[in-house]
């Protein structure tokens, strides 16, 4: 199988040839640490990858620096952010103070080319050989990034029209960069936005199905309807909205943190007919703190556990982040193909 035919059958529910290696990011420390002077691009070719992603969003949107030494910068949506050890900038400030602010708020133009630079990387490179996704964000991350997540979460209570009209804003930004980027060919969307923190979904589940499911569901429809999959990515303890996250119609689900007390088998035991399981390398104490005697150890039964009838990706439990040690990643891809092997399986 291509690594694109091998990621369509699992995202299918069927069983590949190989079990799916599947990352949301990886940090370029990382990158330099097993493929020195090389790009994502080639770390994904050299260790075959069978996805290609897009950064995250956020670097889509040009900066206007604030002050470049302590790495501070305003976004192309008004959001202040500044960059830290890791590879995504955290917002420090955001556009919309109020509701006049909304008023007369002008969302960055979702067709601009510079939003499509790094898709049209990947696709010129693996079109056809690998899966190519854009990594966007469906209903909660950009009303965040407008408002602030505290705020946001609060006005559920007290505002609920505004932070309606916040989604309906995110819903058709996204829309409208998803119709492009499958034009220009993209095979697959990722949905990177969080709802969860170790302790459970941040908002209630009933608020969860009232404002943020419907534009999730609405942005997964038109993904299929242009032919192409997708993935929900949420970081947490998402198991009191997982049945309504499935309702959406994602082709898959990651990353399933186990120490979020995410139990991927119960999971796939549970779901696993419905949509394709991805995860759950833990990048805490395995990749960033364990050996690679222990990591190789951990891929092997992680895939004896759930990759018995297709319809998994081995990936991490969150991101690679730059305190993963890069031989402990290496370690995982290559024991992902060793024992991945459905012949053996």
């Amino acid at each position: 199988m291509t690594n694109y035919e091998r990621a369509a059958t699992a995202l299918e529910l069927k069983i590949p040839d190989m079990v799916p290696i599947f990352e949301l990011m990886i940090d370029d420390k990382v990158i330099q640490g097993i493929c020195p002077g090389g790009t994502y691009e080639d770390l994904a070719e050299e260790y075959d990858l069978d996805i290609v992603l897009t950064f995250t969003p956020s670097s889509n949107y040009r900066k206007e620096w604030i002050n470049r030494q302590k790495g501070i910068f305003r976004d192309e949506w008004g959001v202040v952010r500044q960059f830290s050890d890791q590879t995504v900038p955290f917002p420090m400030d955001f556009p919309i103070k109020s509701e006049d602010d909304l008023k007369n708020y002008t969302p960055p133009d979702p067709l601009d080319p510079f939003r499509f630079k790094t898709l049209e990387r990947l696709l010129k490179r693996f079109k056809n050989k690998k899966m190519v996704g854009m990594h966007v964000h469906d209903t909660f991350s950009y009303p965040t990034y407008l408002v602030g997540m505290d705020r946001l979460l609060m006005y559920i209570i007290e505002k609920p029209d505004f932070v309606k009209k916040l989604i309906d804003i995110s819903v058709d930004h996204t829309r409208r960069l998803m119709e492009k980027a499958a034009e220009l060919g993209a095979d697959l969307f990722v949905f990177g936005d969080d709802y969860g923190s170790n302790a459970g979904p941040l908002m209630s589940p009933a608020h969860f199905r009232e404002f943020f499911l419907p534009g999730m569901k609405a942005l997964v429809d038109l993904a299929k309807s242009l032919g192409t999959y997708t993935i929900k990515h949420t970081d947490g303890n998402i198991n009191a909205i997982l049945p309504d996250i499935i309702t959406a119609g994602f082709n898959g689900i990651h990353p399933l943190d186990p120490e979020a007390g995410m139990d991927i088998k119960k999971v796939k035991d549970e779901y696993g007919k419905k949509i394709c399981i991805i995860g759950n390398i833990d990048t805490g104490k395995i990749l960033s703190e364990s050996d690679p005697e222990t990591v190789e150890q951990v891929v092997k039964e992680t895939i004896e556990l759930v990759a018995p009838g297709g319809g998994y990706m081995i990936a991490s439990a969150n991101s690679i982040h730059s305190h993963v040690k890069p031989e402990n990643y290496r370690t995982m891809l290559l024991a992902a193909r060793k024992y991945g092997d459905y012949r053996f399986l």
